[in-house]
């Protein structure tokens, strides 16, 4: 399969060089439509990603269509410690498999000058093959581990988009509506000294539909006002089954709570308005209000267990800018907004990792409500830009990872709500071209976190300084050679129950351009020094415990880009289904 896709993209890429030569001999004679992308990224082992991006543009109406894939090996070797009423101690070895395809359709209507239309549908087949050999040590015992994980999603998205323009930035309607459907499978068996003692099925369905309208009018006092209706629901049925194959040597799974299935649905109506206006030269602002009514229902299968929710929130805005002369601006922003937490963290399965390590969600977690204040100021030199961010964030009921411990030594994995968390902090960027042929961008974090809250007994008080960096260099020469360096690192920083040790790492690359720079072909190295790994540690008066995770980021990578026609590339759309990062890090 991987080399069968390879071809393709190679034969694509030989085709549209061919067809990019030919327009180029016809330029004069007439305007070819088409225009597109190929690349081609392969390391040394195997592990590789293609795009191919294609566009067809006419005078009332374009078409795009992508596509990218990847697959790679992940090589993470993990170790986890813990102490409570006995030591154990684990050897973790994981090798995941991620094979990912992804298509996309666009469709731009421009029927008038005053109206257009767009239409996109999206489809995702990500698979990950995870293999977990773990080798588990105590005072007493001994086990050997094998835990295989085949997870698959397939996700169709489709949403359309129609704006009318009575006056262009004047006076404007817009339409827009999505709909997204996801099937995910996650079968998996566990093994213990080569017997096959459980395995589990899973299935979830989530989706969501968004449909809104916003309206834009403009006084004859140049001032803005902005309104706008939305409604949003989500909803997702998950079932999950565990099965005793009858050859294991302990019922180490016999006391996981039973909930195996959440039926959840969501519904949220929300109107805005906002007004906006630049009284004089130097000064603008903007004030506006969100309000939401958020209706929940939550149904545990197993227990029957009904968790119902109905919540009404405001959200103001406020923005005040100044802008005393071309080169500087400094404005004061004050936003409020909730972040709603995803299917990952909601679903309640209890979910083994091993025989001693087990996730599971927390279906009755909250919104986390966040009110952030910042001044921002931007100066823009000849050869320099400097940007300074100071805010303050309160986040209400924010939802943090935590560690459950009991007196057996297992350990669960979940989330929790806490009461509030508190962050002042401070961002600097540069950007510089003391050249032309480089531009530098440093860029600095500085963050003092305050956290409070219990859950279960946990104390998820944190009070925590941390920073972190970034180094960015480009260097270019006139004949289309590119070289770049990054740095990036993250001081040791704390959350509840645990202490992050610190990271960096370093990556290099150097493209060199052919063709009028239509050809370009790069070479990168990431994680130059193997720098990067994952270490946290959590010690209390009742328990120690340390995780240790290293996974393969250093490697060589070769790529291969062409592009014909002048093609442009589009901003790509955020990820509708975000992946979950646990504190504790054992090759997931």
């Amino acid at each position: 399969m991987k080399k069968r896709i390879t071809q393709i993209i190679f034969s694509l890429l030989t085709f549209y060089t061919n067809a990019d030569i030919y327009a180029q001999e016809n330029e004069g004679k007439t305007k070819n439509p088409w225009s597109g992308s190929v690349s081609l990224n392969h390391d040394f082992t195997n592990n590789f990603t293609g795009n191919v991006n294609l566009g067809y543009t006419q005078k009332n109406w374009d078409l795009f269509l992508d596509y990218s894939g990847h697959s790679d090996r992940i090589e993470i070797s993990s170790e986890l410690f813990r102490s409570y009423s006995v030591e154990t101690e684990q050897l973790i070895e994981t090798e995941q498999h991620h094979l990912s395809h992804s298509f996309a359709l666009q469709v731009d209507l421009r029927p008038s000058s005053h109206d257009l239309f767009l239409w996109n549908l999206k489809l995702q087949f990500p698979k990950i093959t995870t293999n977990r050999d773990i080798n588990n040590r105590t005072q007493a015992k001994e086990y050997n581990l094998h835990h295989r994980i085949a997870f698959s999603r397939k996700t169709i998205e489709g949403a359309l988009f129609y704006k009318h323009v009575y006056e262009k930035d004047m006076h404007e309607l817009s339409l827009n509506g999505v709909f997204s459907h996801t099937k995910d499978s996650r079968p998996s068996t566990y093994q213990i000294d080569d017997l096959l003692s459980y395995t589990t099925t899973g299935n979830e369905q989530p989706e969501f539909v968004r449909m809104q309208m916003d309206h834009l009018y403009t006084f004859a006092n140049r001032g803005q006002l902005e309104s706008g209706i939305q409604f949003f629901s989500r909803w997702n049925k998950t079932r999950y089954h565990l099965y005793d194959k009858g050859e294991n040597p302990d019922s180490w799974l016999s006391r996981l709570n039973p909930n195996d299935g959440l039926n959840h649905k969501e519904y949220i109506y929300t109107a805005h308005l906002s007004y906006s206006r630049q009284p004089g030269e130097s000064w603008h602002y903007k004030i506006g209000l969100l309000a939401d009514y958020d209706i929940t229902r939550t149904r545990l299968t197993e227990t029957a267990d009904k968790h119902d929710s109905d919540r009404f929130y405001f959200y103001p805005h406020l923005t005040l800018q100044y802008t005393p002369s071309e080169q500087q601006e400094l404005a004061f922003h004050f936003t409020r907004k909730a972040t709603r937490p995803d299917y990952t963290r909601l679903n309640p399965f209890t979910s083994p990792i091993d025989h001693q390590t087990f996730e599971q969600g927390n279906p009755l977690l909250r919104p986390e409500v966040s009110n952030r204040a910042e001044i921002n100021y931007l100066l823009s030199g000849e050869k320099i830009q400097v940007n300074g961010n100071l805010y303050f964030t309160s986040i209400e009921k924010f939802i943090t990872p935590v560690a459950l411990l009991t007196e057996d030594n297992t350990l669960t994995l979940s989330y929790a709500n806490g009461n509030m968390e508190n962050k002042v902090g401070l961002d600097i960027n540069l950007s510089g071209a003391p050249a032309s042929w480089m531009t530098i961008n440093p860029s600095i974090s500085i963050v003092h976190a305050h956290t409070n809250g219990k859950f279960q007994s946990i104390d998820l008080h944190v009070d925590d300084f941390s920073w972190s960096g970034k180094l960015e260099l480009t260097l270019n020469s006139k004949k289309h050679t590119e070289f770049q360096v990054l740095f990036s690192y993250q001081s040791p920083t704390k959350i509840p129950q645990f202490k992050m040790e610190e990271n960096y790492y370093l990556d290099l690359a150097i493209k060199q351009g052919f063709f009028n720079d239509r050809l370009q072909i790069s070479f990168s190295v990431s994680d130059v020094f193997d720098t990067s790994e994952w270490q946290a540690r959590s010690n209390t008066n009742t328990y120690r415990l340390a995780n240790y995770c290293k996974e393969a980021t250093h490697a060589y990578w070769i790529g291969l880009t062409f592009n014909f026609n002048n093609f442009k590339s589009r901003p790509s759309t955020d990820n509708s289904h975000p992946q979950k990062r646990q504190v504790i890090q054992v090759g997931q």
